[in-house]
């Protein structure tokens, strides 16, 4: 089945909520400092064909082949992947 641009907005909404939850603790302290660096870097989109990953704001980053995710900008290195030459990631 296939997804459009929304849902896959939606999903990526909704795992960048889990973060939030996750990193937000039990007490309901922090257990980890949230910048908008740090929710910005906690998830990279790769494209499948050409093995380059982007971050997101980029416009390259929901794309058609963009399904593999990662977590970290060394996740995706170690799978052979490249960063995008426009958004820097």
């Amino acid at each position: 089945m296939a997804y459009g641009r929304n849902m896959r907005r939606a999903v990526c909404s909704v795992l960048l909520l889990c973060v939030l939850a996750l990193a937000w603790g039990v007490a309901g302290e922090p257990s980890l400092p949230l910048t908008s660096e740090a929710l910005a870097a906690s998830v990279y989109h790769g494209n499948k064909r050409s093995h380059v990953f982007h971050q997101p704001g980029c416009r390259y980053f929901d794309c058609k082949n963009c399904v593999v995710v990662f977590t970290s900008r060394q996740e995706a290195i170690g799978a052979g992947f490249r960063p995008c030459k426009i958004c820097r990631p």
